[in-house]
């Protein structure tokens, strides 16, 4: 049995039930190629691994990899990477659209999403186990006291929906916290250009790095206090207030 570390964030599934209730959502088919992220000791990998073309597996945990690399011995779609997803170049492991899984360390699980937002040209879509608060951040609405930098963001690039809620019981070690899962499908022709994505990226962190501030105040470098009503959006909303599409209007007319 594999040593847990907690610096790492593991917790790892041991529920049958569960397993199965995530491969039935995630619906894996013989042409897919697969990213999973954090498998541990496989228990997602390897149901998966029957049903689809190309399993790329990616483990920070170096005890893990043995243990990898013997449930997966003489299985020729699997790749076994032992490396820190936040440290990869994930351009360079793909020649086609990829589906991404995963139950991610609580402690990193924002920095991997805003890392794979991005890249919705090369992923076809995304199931994640989360932390029930995060999901809940992800998916909230303009107003709500969740809704902030990862709400926009990820509904920008994705459309997404929270298809479960996870019992700390089927864990082991058992969390303090529910966990949810989550399922995120790109959106197409999101921006007019690279310099356009850079533009909205830089709005939507400056304005929620200071959220208690008006918009007119945060984003005054970037916009003229006039445009806001040429737009129909309120100078002195405060950036939680603001909707995706509203901030998409403001780095359009940049």
């Amino acid at each position: 049995m594999h040593n847990r570390k907690k610096r790492l964030g593991q917790h790892f599934l041991h529920d049958q039930n569960i397993i199965k209730k995530i491969i039935n959502s995630v619906k894996p088919n013989i042409k897919d190629m697969f990213l999973e992220i954090g498998p541990g000791e496989g228990v997602l990998s390897t149901p998966l691994q029957n049903k689809v073309s190309k399993l790329i597996i990616i483990e920070k945990d170096k005890d893990l990899i043995p243990i990898l690399s013997k449930v997966f011995l003489n299985k020729n779609n699997v790749q076994i990477i032992h490396k820190d997803i936040l440290k990869i170049e994930l351009l360079n492991l793909f020649n086609k659209k990829m589906r991404v899984i995963g139950n991610l360390p609580y402690n990193i699980s924002t920095e991997i999403l805003f890392k794979l937002i991005p890249l919705d040209n090369i992923i076809e879509d995304m199931h994640f186990m989360l932390q029930k608060e995060v999901v809940e951040r992800i998916i909230a609405k303009p107003g709500n006291k969740t809704y902030g930098r990862l709400s926009v963001m990820t509904q920008t690039y994705y459309d997404v929906k929270k298809l479960f809620d996870i019992s700390p019981n089927v864990f082991t070690p058992k969390p303090k916290v529910y966990s949810s899962y989550l399922k995120m499908c790109p959106k197409i022709n999101i921006f007019e250009n690279k310099n356009h994505e850079n533009i909205f990226s830089k709005i939507v962190k400056i304005a929620f790095t200071s959220r208690r501030k008006m918009i007119k105040t945060s984003l005054k470098n970037i916009i003229d206090i006039d445009a806001f009503n040429t737009l129909s959006i309120n100078p002195c909303s405060r950036p939680e207030e603001l909707s995706p599409k509203n901030f998409m209007e403001i780095s359009k007319y940049v």
